[in-house]
This record gives structure tokens, C-alpha cells and sequence, in this order.
């Protein structure tokens, strides 16, 4: 029946791995002899009306899938899977970047010597550190995840829960938690980056005393900076909002199209303002690239690139916006939140 299938799909995107198969079978072992005993037919097809009742009986599938696992997690068996994912990619990317460091160490120097091995073996330092630092906060978000929504409403949660909302549920499209967690996670890492070591961002180079940060960012994009700020963290309530929230309301829709008119705003300011790249001779020099290109032809041709960025950027908020708006009040669709525990 398909009202089963959903109630008990839905409950095994809740359930732990471990013996999820073994308690799916009860639960539906029960729920067949509930629905048996109160058949005012025997032996003829079940009434919708009464496998709506035993399921309303029975509750919610977030109840029942509690009563096999409790919350005394950090993370719990729901969100563990997604974590573990999440984690995977902030740490291949993490390696990823360190990776480009070492190429970029072989790369400066003319040969193989002494001084080489010492920048390498820098880097490799500096991933462990890396690789650490973003255990660190891919943990603390979801643990924050784990705990953004709290027992009154799941109380309330349950108390409005009908089977009828198993059927909404596929007209409704979902957003993977998965997509939330990633973009909470790298926004925190950016908004820690610009604020706090903006001299990071730049053109490293291997001098006399070990490596050397050539920040390329300009004065021009320090005014930009708390509006910057401010676009990421409103995201980032945005993100734990729809996580508590289950699905993109209007409220949402309108959160999100005042985030976006706000990006545009600023994309535009920084796009019609002045350049915020610079990159300078000496940099560029100890780079020992040999290219017949200056810095200043760099600097010119970087500054260029990010106005194309800023203009594509534009453009997809456009369109994000426009889609938005089409979706959430001409059309009128919901989109739920949904956990991969697979």
C-alpha cells in the first residue's frame, strides 16, 4: 500500500543504520495486524480510512524513529551520515589546496636543493594544521545543526503531523541537508578568512625567512568588507532557519530575495567601484615565472576576471530570483528539507 511505503520510507531516512532493516519489519509487521484487526472486512482490501487512522495512531514517523534512537549524541544517528559526508568534502578540498601548495613550492624554485624540501615540508605542516582546523568546524556546525531544532517544536511537530502529509510530500521538492551543511560550513570558513587574515589572500613566495604572503586584496576592498559580513551571516541564519523550519516558506522566499537584492547591491558597488586587486612588482619577481607579462598587466587582467565573475554572479542572482519569486508565490510549491542517510 502505498500510504505504508511512505511512512516507513520516511522512518528509515531517521533510523540508524545499524538493524534499520530489522525495525522497519516490525514496525510494518505491527502496522499490518493493526490494520487487520480493525478491517471491518476480512479478506477484502484495506479502507484508506483506516490505514490513515492506525498510522495516525501509530505517529509520525520522526516519533517513532526516536524510539530507536535516543538523542544522547553530539551528532546523531540522523545526521551522522550527512556529516561524514560533508566532512569528506571539506577535507578533500582542504588537501586539495595544500596540494596546490606543494606544486607551487617545486614550482618557485630553480632547483633541487635544500631550501626546496624546507618549503615543502612547511606545507605538509601546514595541512595537518588545515585538515584539523576543518574537523574542527564541520563538527561545531552540525553540531549547532543537531541542535537548532528545539523539543517544543518537535512537540508541536508531532502533535500536526497526518498521514496526508505523506502524500504532500512528493509533490514538494526537497533540499538536501547536505547542500545547507556545506554552505554554512564554507561561508563560516570565508567570513573568518576576510576578516581575520585578509593578508593570507595573495601571492606566496619562499624568502630568506620562510614563506611570504603577498596580499594581493587592496584597501579599496576593505569598505567592502562588513557589508560582505553581513550578506554571509544573514545566509547562514537563513540555512539553520529552513533547517528548523522543514521546508521554504514564504517567510523564506522573501529572506532569500532580500539576500540576493543585497548581493546584487553589493556586486554591483564593488563591479562600478574602484580596482581592489593590486599586484605588486617585487611579488610578482620573486615568483620566478618566466613570463613576459608585468604586474601591472596582471593586476589589470585579475581585476578584469573579477568583473566578469561579479557580472555572472549577477546574473545567476537575477535568475535565482526571478525562478524564486515564480516558485514560491505564482506557483505556490514548498520545498521540504530532507536528511541523506544513505
Amino acid at each position: 500500500m502505498k500510504l505504508i511505503d511512505l511512512y516507513l520510507e520516511d522512518i528509515r531516512k531517521r533510523l540508524p543504520p545499524r538493524n534499520r532493516e530489522d525495525i522497519l519489519n516490525e514496525i510494518h509487521s505491527t502496522l499490518m495486524d493493526m490494520i487487520e484487526d480493525r478491517n471491518p472486512r476480512a479478506g477484502e482490501p484495506h479502507d484508506e480510512e483506516t490505514v490513515k487512522s492506525v498510522l495516525k495512531e501509530f505517529g509520525s514517523p520522526r516519533k517513532v524513529a526516536q524510539q530507536y534512537s535516543r538523542h544522547n549524541y553530539l551528532i546523531g544517528p540522523e545526521m551522522f551520515p550527512t556529516y561524514l559526508q560533508v566532512l569528506k568534502i571539506v577535507l578533500i578540498v582542504i588537501a586539495g589546496l595544500n596540494l596546490f601548495g606543494i606544486i607551487m613550492a617545486i614550482v618557485g624554485q630553480t632547483g633541487v636543493g635544500e631550501s626546496m624540501f624546507e618549503a615543502i615540508a612547511e606545507v605538509f605542516a601546514g595541512l595537518f594544521s588545515s585538515l584539523f582546523s576543518g574537523f574542527g568546524v564541520v563538527t561545531l556546525v552540525f553540531a549547532s545543526i543537531e541542535r537548532t531544532v528545539p523539543e517544543q517544536v518537535k512537540i508541536k511537530v508531532e502533535q500536526d503531523w497526518s498521514p496526508d502529509d505523506l502524500l504532500e510530500q512528493e509533490d514538494r521538492h526537497t533540499i538536501k541537508i547536505t547542500e545547507l551543511a556545506l554552505e554554512i560550513t564554507f561561508t563560516l570558513v570565508f567570513i573568518v578568512l576576510i576578516n581575520f587574515f585578509l593578508d593570507r589572500i595573495g601571492i606566496y613566495y619562499l624568502g630568506e625567512s620562510g614563506w611570504v604572503s603577498a596580499p594581493i586584496l587592496n584597501e579599496n576592498f576593505l569598505r567592502y568588507i562588513p557589508w560582505i559580513t553581513a550578506v554571509q551571516v544573514l545566509s547562514i541564519i537563513l540555512a539553520l532557519y529552513l533547517i528548523r523550519r522543514g521546508y521554504r516558506d514564504k517567510i523564506s522566499a522573501l529572506a532569500k530575495l532580500f539576500i540576493n537584492a543585497f548581493s546584487i547591491a553589493l556586486n554591483f558597488a564593488i563591479l562600478t567601484g574602484p580596482d581592489v586587486i593590486t599586484i605588486t612588482q617585487s611579488a610578482w619577481q620573486a615568483l620566478n615565472f618566466d613570463l613576459a607579462i608585468t604586474a601591472e598587466q596582471l593586476t589589470r587582467g585579475m581585476n578584469i576576471g573579477l568583473d566578469v565573475i561579479l557580472g555572472l554572479a549577477i546574473f545567476g542572482l537575477v535568475v535565482e530570483s526571478i525562478k524564486l519569486i515564480y516558485e514560491s508565490f505564482i506557483k505556490g510549491s514548498h520545498t521540504r528539507i530532507e536528511i541523506e542517510t544513505d
